[in-house]
């Protein structure tokens, strides 16, 4: 198992913010972690392959994640990749304008916030920043494993997607909207299904922009959605009366 796994007190170095998070900075390296979870979490400890037979891959949207089997507890270790056409550049590094605003530090400030005012999303285990060179860095995040979990998209490539639970789904929304909580690529993958309750996952390049913020992000993150089921469900009509009853437990009127 790599080294801090275990579970214990922090360094004298290291700081402590206003949430329960724990920061500790090196030349070229940026990890911060849950005190409560982790201990010292070291390079290897982002590495899936450093858990040996303890990490087992998942292949579902962009890349593949590892569930981690770290003792009493399971984790989902991801490593950050970009899209698009410059991703055939480079794959695995993004441009450092400081380690507080690198993608993988960002999500972990959001999922932690989210998951202290009660919302539905993994908790954060720990996420590392590693500098590549003096422009680019590459990182990765640990978050808790959501045992017996299934998203909405194998629900729906099932075709299943009449039993999911829209009416849940649509209410879980308007409890992230309503907070501020803006999700920056809201679709089917990134929707779980627990034993009766819903999660948002993936909030990289997410945002919290405050109850009061205008209205027009959350319009464009319901059409962000559809056009995930209407490309899923493969025809538009099909999902008609599952995204109705969706709104109508977001609590909106149907187009």
């Amino acid at each position: 198992m790599p080294l801090g796994a275990e579970h214990g007190k922090g360094l004298s170095t290291d700081y402590m913010t206003l949430d329960i998070q724990t920061i500790r900075e090196s030349p070229g390296r940026y990890v911060v972690f849950d005190k409560d979870l982790v201990l010292n979490p070291s390079r290897e400890f982002f590495q899936p392959d450093s858990w040996f037979d303890q990490a087992e891959p998942h292949v579902e949207g962009r890349g593949t994640v590892w569930r981690i089997n770290a003792g009493e507890q399971q984790w989902i270790l991801k490593h950050y990749l970009r899209g698009g056409l410059i991703s055939h550049l480079v794959s695995a590094r993004y441009f450092f304008t400081g380690y507080e605003r690198t993608r993988m530090a960002n999500e972990f400030s959001i999922l932690q916030k989210l998951y202290l005012a009660g919302l539905p999303v993994p908790r954060p285990v720990a996420a590392s920043a590693q500098r590549k060179s003096l422009l680019t860095y590459s990182g990765a995040l640990i978050t808790e494993y959501l045992p017996n979990s299934r998203s909405l998209a194998s629900l729906i490539r099932l075709g299943d997607w009449e039993n999911a639970p829209w009416e849940a789904i649509g209410k879980t929304i308007r409890r992230f909207h309503e907070y501020g909580a803006m999700h920056r690529d809201l679709n089917a993958s990134n929707i779980l299904l627990v034993e009766g309750y819903t999660y948002l996952i993936d909030f990289d390049k997410g945002k919290l922009v405050g109850r009061r913020s205008k209205a027009s992000w959350k319009q464009m993150n319901l059409r962000r959605l559809r056009r995930s089921l209407n490309k899923l469900s493969g025809s538009t009509a099909a999902i008609d009366s599952a995204w109705n009853r969706m709104l109508t437990g977001y609590g909106a009127e149907s187009d």
